[in-house]
Parts: C-alpha cells; sequence; structure tokens
C-alpha cells in the first residue's frame, strides 16, 4: 500500500504511520495469533485520549459504514491509550503459508481504515 512505502523495516512486529494529528496512528500488527490493524490513540494523558476515543465513538456509526464493516471499539478504561481495532485472526507470522492472506488483509484493512478515520480524527474539537 502507497500509505507505508516510505517506512523502513523494523524488528518490531508493527509498523505505523500518522494519521496527520498528533496522537493518533494508523499501526499495522502482526504475531503469532492475528494481524491487526488499529487506529491508537495516544496523545500523552489519559483524559485527553479517553475524551479522543469518545468524541470518535460519538461517529461510530459514519466510521463503519465508511469502513465498510464494524470495527473493535476499545477505550481501554484502566490505559492511557485507546484504540479502534479490525483484526484476522487464526494466522501466524511464523508460517509462511500465511504470509499472502496476512498481507492482503492488512493491506485492504489499512486503506479501508485510512479512509473511514481520517476526516473525523481531522476535524476533532478535542
Amino acid at each position: 500500500s502507497p500509505l507505508f512505502a516510505n517506512i523502513s523495516p523494523s524488528t518490531d512486529n508493527w509498523i505505523g504511520i500518522g494519521m496527520g494529528r498528533g496522537g493518533f496512528n494508523l499501526n499495522l500488527v502482526i504475531s503469532k495469533k492475528y494481524a491487526r490493524a488499529e487506529i491508537y490513540i495516544n496523545r500523552g494523558e489519559m483524559e485527553e485520549n479517553k475524551k479522543a476515543f469518545d468524541a470518535l465513538y460519538a461517529l461510530k456509526n459514519e466510521i463503519e459504514k465508511e469502513f465498510g464493516g464494524k470495527l473493535i471499539w476499545e477505550r481501554m478504561e484502566d490505559n492511557v491509550t485507546s484504540r479502534v481495532k479490525y483484526q484476522l485472526d487464526g494466522v501466524d507470522v511464523s508460517n509462511e503459508d500465511d504470509w499472502p492472506k496476512m498481507n492482503e488483509f492488512l493491506i485492504d484493512t489499512a486503506e479501508r481504515m485510512h479512509r473511514a478515520f481520517k476526516d473525523p480524527i481531522r476535524k476533532l474539537k478535542v
């Protein structure tokens, strides 16, 4: 995906890009159990993150309509951060046979999440 074309590889199990506003990232994560795309909210302070999450959650129906499916909204009450994710379970990064399925999922999901969240994040009043 062109979204991640300028990201250098690392030894981490994730890569991320900014969403045009500080504290909002689109991350792609892989593991031995899943592949996931997520909007990760970390503006530095718990209260700020929860306000931002709540403001996006108020737009849940429109965001999910633009995305084209149901997302998992995790306010994560006891954490500083919050996130919204879409996940493919039952895949394993150490199994090369799963790589095509994981890549296809992550490319498609990243583009859809970027499209669905770009404007709502930019327009947030928090």
